[in-house]
């Protein structure tokens, strides 16, 4: 796998990083890009390289190749370069980082990288890496997506036994209905829910509770954020799970 990490050298960029390593199998490539368009060049190179040095001491690091990409522009049309010149399969980005907001206690910058970005996303709070057993996907039945960008979880390393929740928000009372998940190997739990208040009242507190990742689908953030934009500051340190957000 190609990985693109994206970093503001603070320790929840650092953590995230880790947990990338953590999660991988298998050799892939990690880039670790900064972008800044004012920042003094030599600095950023400086602390890339630093950055990456560390990450190179990690035990789950062997095996694995590093590259710095420092970028004089803005945040989002380096991740997209990026993105496209070194085929990036997922970033890695912290949970918060020096530019904070209330979305999923996510930073700003984190925010514009997952709606602008076309890319699969991990974000990760302050949490220690956790073998991925259980897998719990919200879908908005309202809105069509392409369960073959789900083929990415095929590439993560994954229990033998692995099993993913989805949760169905038919709002509408729709008869719309997703047949084929195109996972065989997984084993499905499907649960039909039909009030927005049930993200907060039953999906987020059991995700939390009994999953290892929660995944969202990019086209679909539009049924979690003015939920979660809700959250306050002490609300949205109690979120320890990643955020596998995909596009499809």
């Amino acid at each position: 796998m190609n990985i693109l990490i994206l970093t503001d050298f603070s320790p929840q960029a650092y953590n995230a990083a880790r947990y990338a390593l953590n999660s991988n199998s298998g050799a892939s490539k990690f880039y670790v890009l900064h972008a800044s368009s004012t920042g003094e060049a030599s600095t950023i190179d400086e602390a890339l390289v630093d950055f990456v040095d560390r990450l190179k001491k990690e035990p789950a690091a062997n095996g694995h190749s590093f590259s710095t990409l420092p970028f004089a522009d803005n945040l989002i049309n380096a991740t997209r370069k990026a993105v496209t010149e070194k085929r990036i399969d997922l970033l890695v980005l912290g949970a918060s980082g020096k530019n904070t907001s209330n979305f999923q206690g996510l930073g700003g910058n984190t925010c514009n990288v997952v709606k602008k970005v076309k890319c699969p996303v991990l974000v990760v709070p302050n949490c220690e890496f956790k073998q991925w057993e259980r897998l719990y996907l919200a879908l908005d039945l309202r809105f069509p997506v392409h369960t073959e960008a789900l083929q990415l979880l095929h590439k993560l390393p994954m229990a033998r036994d692995v099993s993913i929740d989805v949760w169905e928000f038919n709002l509408n009372n729709s008869e719309a209905q997703i047949d084929d998940f195109k996972l065989p190997n997984y084993k499905l739990t499907r649960k039909t829910l039909k009030e927005e208040s049930d993200f907060f009242g039953k999906f987020l507190p059991e995700a939390n509770i009994k999953a290892n990742v929660i995944v969202f689908f990019a086209r679909q953030l539009h049924i979690t954020e003015k939920l979660l934009n809700r959250l306050s500051a002490t609300e949205t340190r109690k979120q320890n799970l990643p955020v596998l957000i995909l596009h499809g």
